[in-house]
């Protein structure tokens, strides 16, 4: 499997192409949703949604497809806590690591740039992702969890990582 993990503002630029093939990552299963998904990238990606953003895809270079896309946000509703959003990776390429070393990527460059804790909220039924963020040093702080955009959602737990206690050595 040739994969290239990229922060989203590296590679190409932000056209039309770039937000259709994220949409459709988030789509894969649910293609009825692509418009919305691609009016969402795109108010994303063109800074319609304050505060800053880190997104990290990974690129299938053999099938020339996104495979997985994680966002990473300061969000300005959420006290400005640095935050994991919609970790997605495409069915055929689950359970291969890839979502993992998307995460990575994103926590090491976010390491190089000064942030020292960032917070993941996830869904108490999703198993599969709370073993993910565990994987990586995250620890549960609390059941119930603000969500980035302010609000209270009590089926989500907030996990949080101290990533100056991680990877002194790996940070490129």
């Amino acid at each position: 499997m040739a994969i290239l993990i990229k922060a989203i503002n590296s590679c190409e630029p932000i056209n039309d192409m770039v937000i259709e093939k994220m949409a459709m990552v988030y789509c894969y299963e649910e293609p009825g949703q692509i418009e919305s998904v691609k009016e969402y990238w795109s108010n994303w990606l063109t800074g319609e949604n304050e505060g800053d953003k880190l997104t990290v895809v990974a690129e299938d270079i053999k099938e020339q497809c996104l495979a997985g896309v994680v966002r990473f946000w300061k969000t300005p509703h959420c006290g400005n806590k640095w935050l994991i959003e919609g970790l997605e990776v495409i069915k055929p390429k689950r359970k291969s690591g890839l979502g993992k070393s998307m995460v990575e990527y994103g926590l090491n460059f976010l390491k190089s740039k000064g942030v020292d804790k960032i917070s993941a909220n996830i869904s108490s039924k999703n198993v599969a992702s709370i073993k993910l963020h565990e994987s990586l040093g995250f620890k549960k702080i609390s059941s119930g969890a603000i969500n980035s955009y302010g609000d209270f959602r009590p089926y989500m737990d907030e996990y949080q990582l101290v990533l100056a206690s991680l990877w002194d050595n790996e940070v490129s």
